[in-house]
């Protein structure tokens, strides 16, 4: 007797709930989430100094004094462009203002090439500069237009390699209900 009366029950409390409602196949709810990263980027500025040693005729013991400033644009790629602003200043003979740069630097985190133009003062030569930079180093030529020649040098430097940028990443939830 218990059992028909609960079962009575339970029917007309399902019947009750479900009135007006028409029935049919339960439509399960779906959660679309959309995640962009976009790109973004960072100025970076910072002076540096550096010790230069020239391989012109003779390899010099006593390297010569680089001081300078940078601006970078980093992408959150990894590319980076900016330019750079420097000046030697020559111990060996006494010192002396050696010469001044202004190169566009180029390239990816890890590796940048320099390119650029400048004078020097102890030639008194327009001087063209080709470079390739990673951190803590550089290795490149000046190129003298007065005299033709190259001047190869190696330099140890302040500067490490450009920080890294993160994409920013956004994440849309939509509930769907089909």
């Amino acid at each position: 007797m218990y059992k028909i009366v609960f079962a009575t029950f339970l029917s007309l409390t399902a019947f009750s709930v479900h009135a007006g409602v028409p029935i049919g196949p339960i439509v399960p709810a779906f959660q679309a989430v959309t995640t962009n990263a976009e790109s973004q980027t960072q100025t970076e500025n910072r002076a540096f100094a550096g010790l230069v040693w020239t391989l012109k005729d003779k390899f010099s013991f006593i390297p010569d004094l680089t001081v300078g400033v940078r601006s970078l644009r980093v992408k959150s790629s990894d590319s980076v462009n900016g330019a750079e602003i420097s000046a030697r200043i020559k111990f060996q003979g006494g010192v002396a203002l050696d010469s001044t740069r202004l190169s566009y630097i180029g390239g990816q985190r890890d590796f940048l090439g320099n390119l650029g133009v400048g004078y020097s003062f102890s030639n008194a030569s327009i001087l063209g500069t080709v470079a390739a930079q990673s951190a803590y180093s550089r290795v490149g030529t000046d190129f003298q237009f007065s005299d033709k020649s190259f001047v190869p040098y190696f330099e140890l430097l302040t500067v490490d390699k450009p920080h890294n940028v993160d994409k920013k990443v956004t994440t849309t939830n939509n509930l769907l209900i089909n």
